[in-house]
């Protein structure tokens, strides 16, 4: 697994990322370094506030409204699959704890 996302406030697993996965999602995370300063790393720990999580979100909106869905479904999948994860923490208002390996 290239990275585990947890609760911050119980630590409790939610879900992973397989290296298939983060290689979908790593021009993304890019962006998002880009924007926050946070890279979200297969062999670091990090953490993604409600306010980073948001900032992911309109990082993916802005994909989607670009991108060629059909191109690649299997990461058009994934990143939407990435987003819902992202608006639940978010909806929530719940900190994730992000492992690497």
């Amino acid at each position: 697994m290239a990275l585990d996302f947890h609760r911050f406030d119980s630590n409790e697993h939610v879900f992973g990322l397989d290296d298939k996965q983060y290689a979908h999602l790593e021009n993304l995370f890019v962006e998002f370094k880009q924007k926050t300063g946070i890279y979200i790393d297969p062999y670091r720990d990090s953490r993604l506030s409600m306010d980073h999580q948001k900032t992911m979100l309109k990082i993916i909106d802005a994909w989607i409204d670009v991108a060629d869905l059909n191109k690649d479904k299997r990461k058009t999948v994934t990143v939407i699959w990435f987003k819902t994860w992202m608006g639940y923490f978010s909806n929530k208002s719940m900190d994730i704890k992000i492992l690497g390996d």
